[in-house]
């Protein structure tokens, strides 16, 4: 996933910062509507977010569980959710690049 946050933050930093602020405040569909929009512009995110989707969906309940705790306590709690969501993501964009012959 490191390449995925790369490529995201080099062009989209501030709309990964206003989704982030958005998500610890809760109300996503409320607050970032506008930057999810943004950020479904991202080459491969939709594809990448269709095959993570359990590991997407496992690291937001454990966020959701635990992210009002304190940032030692989501690391404990999620850490190992977030590990298997950014391998997911590489592999998938590995499997794209091979796909796409880059």
């Amino acid at each position: 996933m490191d390449f995925s946050f790369d490529a995201v933050a080099a062009k989209c930093s501030h709309l990964m910062a206003q989704y982030q602020n958005a998500n610890v405040k809760g109300d996503w569909s409320a607050i970032c509507r506008e930057q999810g929009r943004a950020l479904a512009n991202v080459p491969y995110l939709a594809e990448m977010k269709r095959a993570c989707f359990t590991h997407i969906e496992g690291y937001r309940a454990c966020l959701d569980t635990h992210g009002s705790k304190s940032d030692e306590v989501i690391e404990a709690e999620c850490g190992d959710k977030l590990k298997k969501l950014w391998e997911c993501t590489d592999a998938m964009k590995k499997k794209i690049d091979e796909r796409d012959g880059n």
